[in-house]
């Protein structure tokens, strides 16, 4: 039985049997059950703090690893603009010269992830008590949504100089420059015809945060329809009572 019916049917038996002293054990028992099930402002603040930091580490981890882009759902594809011009180079034999630039911006996608994890941390430092209670109470969604919408645009400025370091480091621009170099060595006899300018470390960067989202949603989802698999005692009173 969920909480919510156990403290309905408490209540309910407070309000209509006042006077059974037969009952009175047993009707101490419901309040005390009902008092002791709701959680304090307190453990519901550091429950959620808890599972968020925990939640954060998880997926920044996932996504920073080697691997973590590359070989995952979350790989970041070439931009729809280069779709066909990549085509048209795997045509001529230059495919690995399209797999060498793909596979920079994911290793540049790895590098700069880990970054995210102490802005995340510092706005779950800085939630209230009321962002607590709306987010314990709102939809599957909710926490990521709260953070979607207010650590986007600190992430990204935070997040671009990274971005930018890590491309430079892996070599997008290199090999960016190597593709549509090979390319254009056949490109006029072939009516090839070269990319326009694109901004490879925005393009990284808002893919990379969008990734980050999406798997944080994830777990969040996971967390609020399986409060009771949690390791915290804390944790499953918390989010079973908000459940």
């Amino acid at each position: 039985m969920s909480h919510s019916k156990t403290l309905f049917i408490s209540f309910m038996l407070l309000a209509l049997l006042p006077g059974c002293k037969e009952l009175k054990p047993y009707l101490d028992t419901a309040k005390d059950l009902a008092q002791s099930t709701a959680p304090t402002s307190q453990e519901s603040a550091q429950a959620i703090r808890t599972t968020l930091d925990q939640g954060i580490e998880k997926a920044v981890a996932g996504l920073g690893k080697q691997g973590g882009f590359s070989s995952s759902r979350y790989r970041v594809p070439l931009p729809q603009s280069l779709t066909d011009f990549a085509s048209r180079a795997r045509q001529i034999g230059l495919g690995r010269y399209v797999d060498d630039f793909e596979t920079s911006m994911n290793n540049a996608a790895e590098k700069a992830v880990p970054q995210a994890l102490t802005i995340f941390k510092s706005s779950i430092r800085n939630m209230t008590l009321t962002d607590v209670v709306s987010l314990l109470r709102g939809g599957d969604t909710a926490i990521t949504d709260f953070f979607r919408k207010n650590s986007t645009s600190q992430l990204k400025s935070a997040f671009l100089p990274k971005v930018q370091q890590a491309t430079s480091q892996v070599g997008v621009t290199q090999d960016y420059k190597r593709l549509t170099d090979q390319v254009s060595q056949y490109g006029r006899l072939l009516n090839i015809k070269p990319p326009a300018q694109l901004d490879l470390d925005t393009y990284v960067t808002d893919h990379a945060i969008a990734s980050l989202f999406t798997e944080i949603e994830g777990l969040e989802k996971n967390f609020r329809a399986n409060p009771l698999q949690q390791s915290s005692a804390l944790i499953r009173k918390v989010f079973s009572y908000y459940q």
